[in-house]
């Protein structure tokens, strides 16, 4: 048995341990609370629908359900979606959901980018060509526009991740506020970038059909814009429950580093539940932030998708930049809110162009 001498037994880092330790602790609660409530039914037959409805939750594969886990821009533009009254009001709805969904996806794939200024130049260039050899610019932000972002933002970063040595990786992980390396790689697919050309193609071949619809198309149509959300739910798995977009709050530091309080602006409904991060960076108020408990480096979100609350209240419309006029830029929505549209100062904006723009 000296062969046993030599063996070598590779074992993951104490952290990761750790968390696989927890998460098999809380997965055998799980499992004897399941059991608990299994065998409850027969004492108490009246509660066996109660019972399976606290468990089919889990369980619930659905679109409605999804929503929950979906970052708020995303969610309230595909639970206007949902709820349109007309097959034409929903294919509308669903064109315009997948819109924030590329926009939002873009950007957050462009913040990560210039969170590393070694290779943010590189990649920008790369943008502006092939924005200019297509005959479009970040002037004017077209479907296709957002399309070229994230096409060449997450070819960079497949790069990164795959050719590049120990260092590469941890710096791309630092970029995406120290999401898991498998995370990273759903957010970065070819996968989505396909999904998000097809959608381009499918939105100018409705949008640009001026003749008669009829109601079976209109249908036909969005369950094809349905089927789609199904193959990028697919895609991206549930990284979007990783890693939480935030509004941050008040922080304090204590012995164990610091804590900040942030809204979690996830799913349809807003005011925001609060909750408490662990991060090594401050996250600043009045900026949107990707965050996971204990990030060291949370991803700021660029301010071409913005939240913005109503006077009166803490309910929140999500904006998007879609282009500029005159000394102005225009923010669209594409959910139920006060306003359709805002404008904004273009000086304001001007470093969020960045080197994507041609001037």
């Amino acid at each position: 048995m000296r062969w046993a001498d030599e063996l070598v037994v590779p074992v993951p880092d104490l952290s990761v341990q750790l968390a696989l330790a927890s998460a098999d602790e809380q997965l055998s609660s799980f499992q004897a609370e399941l059991t608990t409530q299994r065998s409850s039914i027969w004492s108490s037959p009246e509660s066996a629908q109660e019972v399976v409805g606290k468990v089919a939750g889990a369980f619930d594969d659905s679109l409605t359900a999804w929503l929950d886990q979906l970052p708020y821009p995303i969610a309230s533009a595909l639970w206007t979606a949902e709820t349109a009254a007309s097959a034409g009001e929903r294919q509308r709805a669903y064109i315009h959901a997948w819109e924030a969904i590329v926009t939002f996806h873009a950007t957050v794939l462009l913040s990560a980018t210039r969170s590393d200024p070694g290779s943010n130049s590189e990649t920008e260039a790369a943008i502006r060509q092939t924005l200019q050899e297509q005959h479009l610019g970040i002037e004017r932000a077209s479907f296709g526009t957002w399309v070229v972002i994230a096409e060449k933002a997450s070819k960079n970063l497949r790069s990164a991740l795959e050719n590049g040595d120990a260092d590469d990786v941890a710096r791309v992980r630092r970029a995406f506020g120290d999401l898991s390396r498998t995370g990273i790689e759903r957010l970065i697919s070819k996968d989505v970038v396909k999904k998000f050309n097809e959608l381009n193609v499918k939105r100018n071949r409705w949008l640009g059909h001026t003749g008669f619809t009829s109601e079976e198309e209109w249908g036909a149509q969005v369950d094809s814009l349905v089927s789609d959300l199904r193959e990028l739910r697919g895609i991206l798995g549930n990284v979007w429950s990783q890693l939480l977009l935030v509004r941050p709050g008040s922080a304090r530091r204590g012995r164990d580093g610091l804590v900040q309080t942030a809204e979690v602006a996830v799913g349809t409904r807003s005011p925001f539940a609060t909750r408490a991060f662990a991060v090594g960076d401050h996250m600043f108020d009045g900026e949107l932030y990707l965050v996971r408990d204990g990030s060291q480096t949370p991803l700021r979100l660029g301010h071409f998708v913005q939240l913005r609350a109503a006077p009166s209240s803490a309910q929140f419309t999500t904006y998007f930049y879609n282009r500029i006029e005159g000394s102005r830029v225009r923010m669209v929505s594409y959910q139920y809110g006060p306003e359709s549209e805002v404008q904004d100062d273009v000086e304001s904006f001007r470093a969020e162009f960045g080197d994507l723009s041609a001037s």
